[in-house]
């Protein structure tokens, strides 16, 4: 789909505001966690969220730093300047719009890069506008499970290029130190061995006998969660 076509998908979907679910506060969760040692390093970081959908998670974490955001739909951007004036959205696509190098603290990208077609590129703007030993954040949904779940993939955005843990950590060490990497949101996916993983008698089990935590991180850790989370360093 052409980049028209991309921007008036976006103005509608972000037309109007939405009650956002638990599968996003969870991520949200996670992203501040991340955050959280950023913020213990640098006092008032610089930050840009790529892809602010409707700006409201940029507009939270704007009150921590100094923040900017780009995002595709030029609706969003205009809805998002009048309600957050505090942070400066930007119309545009992330790929082509000219932002300075070596001037962000922080990049953060949740649920974008797997709509984007050129992945590599991407990464390359996440590199040359942070800083020398700037911090990306990111989170992207994880094929490795959707593989294993019935009817797969739910989103039906213009562009769906998900990725596998190691395709996603392959594609983050070409430019970056990979900090941490987990996946969060267990228990989804029943096809395969995911049959046996993600069993009830399974979780139960691990339940009982007071080792639900540490199933959860090991799970995590070796990318059999929902979503891919990553703390990355320039």
């Amino acid at each position: 789909m052409d980049i028209k076509n991309q921007i008036e998908f976006y103005d509608a979907y972000w037309s109007g505001r939405k009650v956002l679910n638990n599968l996003k506060l969870r991520r949200a969760v996670k992203i501040l966690d991340y955050f959280v040692t950023v913020k213990r390093e640098i006092k008032e970081p610089r930050i840009i969220e790529l892809g602010s959908g409707d700006g409201r998670f940029t507009a939270f974490i704007g009150e921590f730093g100094n923040a900017d955001a780009i995002e595709l739909s030029k609706e969003a951007v205009v809805n998002a300047n009048k309600l957050y004036p505090h942070v400066n959205y930007i119309h545009g696509n992330a790929l082509e719009y000219p932002l300075e190098h070596a001037i962000y603290d922080v990049v953060i990208s949740q649920e974008v890069i797997e709509h984007i077609e050129e992945q590599d590129k991407y990464f390359d703007v996440c590199f040359n506008i942070l800083k020398p030993g700037g911090y990306l954040i990111l989170t992207t949904p994880n094929k490795k499970v959707f593989d294993h779940m019935e009817g797969g993939n739910w989103s039906r955005q213009p562009i769906e290029k998900v990725l596998t843990p190691k395709e996603l950590n392959a594609l983050v060490k070409k430019k970056f130190k990979i900090i941490d990497y987990d996946s969060i949101i267990l228990n989804f996916g029943r096809l395969g061995h995911f049959k046996i993983i993600n069993s009830s008698y399974i979780t139960g089990f691990f339940n009982k006998i007071g080792l639900k935590k540490t199933r959860e991180r090991t799970l995590g850790k070796l990318g059999y969660g929902l979503h891919q989370c990553v703390f990355a360093k320039k």
